[in-house]
């Protein structure tokens, strides 16, 4: 064999060897969309902070000014299904804390924690996703304290289906949950309806494109009757050149019950400003 053509084959199989370590890698965290809760749901992914002006508030505090704080991320960890249409199995966690700045010591109110599975399918303009979920909520040791507060048992796992549908500008997302295991035996059924919106770039903020994202959430379970709780979003997110991590600053409102799930069946009312920083 000449020795041109052995550097020849040698290129080739070291080009295939590459090609190959190439597609193994993108077998574990591949580089596809993650599942995202819709732009208007009180439940987030990412680095969150908000301040609210509760109009009717749950709590025992009442009517007063309170901070809502999460953390969350959903990763695609595996892919399932590669190509145009990848199906890919992701791992989530969320927490939410959320606190009084009416009280001197802004006490703790509540915390929620949240951890997921969940398979999600690229289809092209429709997004198909099954997740199942735990979900459990505690009291704040100083509001316990302070109003000698029990704690609510709110500890269960939920199996829910996602189906969205986007075309431009506009998704339109529905959901259908159930609760296979429920400390309280409530009523097990819920599901919601969204639509978000996310413009187009019309110009810069700190070297970075700015659009228009905004939408509506509407939330109803069983266990409260079908009661219909609204939550809306509107504001700018500002997006790094190459689509990847964005900074969102926004106002929200809600009204409907209670987001805190220690307070699931209270009343509650708030309009507020969000500042959203993805992971």
């Amino acid at each position: 064999m000449s020795s041109s053509r052995s550097w020849r084959l040698l290129a080739c199989v070291l080009l295939a060897g590459r090609a190959s370590a190439g597609a193994a890698q993108e077998r574990v965290f591949p580089r596809v969309p993650a599942f995202e809760l819709p732009e208007a749901s009180p439940r987030v992914y990412g680095l969150v902070g908000r301040i609210i002006s509760a109009r009717r508030g749950e709590s025992d505090f009442g009517a007063e000014p309170e901070a809502d704080v999460a953390i969350g991320e959903n990763l695609p960890v595996l892919a399932l299904r590669r190509g145009p249409r990848p199906v890919t199995l992701g791992f989530g966690t969320q927490v939410y804390g959320r606190f009084s700045l009416g009280d001197k010591k802004s006490a703790l109110i509540s915390n929620d924690w949240v951890v997921e599975l969940n398979t999600t399918a690229l289809l092209g303009a429709w997004s198909l996703t099954g997740e199942i979920y735990h979900e459990s909520s505690h009291l704040g040791d100083e509001y316990r304290d302070r109003f000698g507060a029990s704690r609510l048992d709110w500890t269960r796992e939920v199996a829910a289906a996602w189906v969205s549908y986007g075309r431009g500008p506009v998704r339109v997302t529905g959901n259908l949950s159930y609760v296979l295991i429920d400390q309280l035996d409530l009523d097990r059924a819920g599901g919601a309806l969204a639509a978000d919106y996310e413009g187009r770039p019309f110009g810069r903020l700190l070297g970075a494109p700015v659009r228009a994202v905004g939408g509506v959430f509407f939330e109803s379970w069983a266990a409260t009757s079908w009661r219909v709780s609204t939550s809306a979003k509107l504001g700018i997110a500002l997006t790094r050149s190459d689509g990847g991590r964005e900074i969102g600053l926004a106002l929200i409102a809600h009204d409907g019950l209670s987001t805190q799930r220690q307070f699931f069946r209270h009343e509650s009312r708030y309009i507020g400003g969000e500042l959203r920083f993805d992971l």
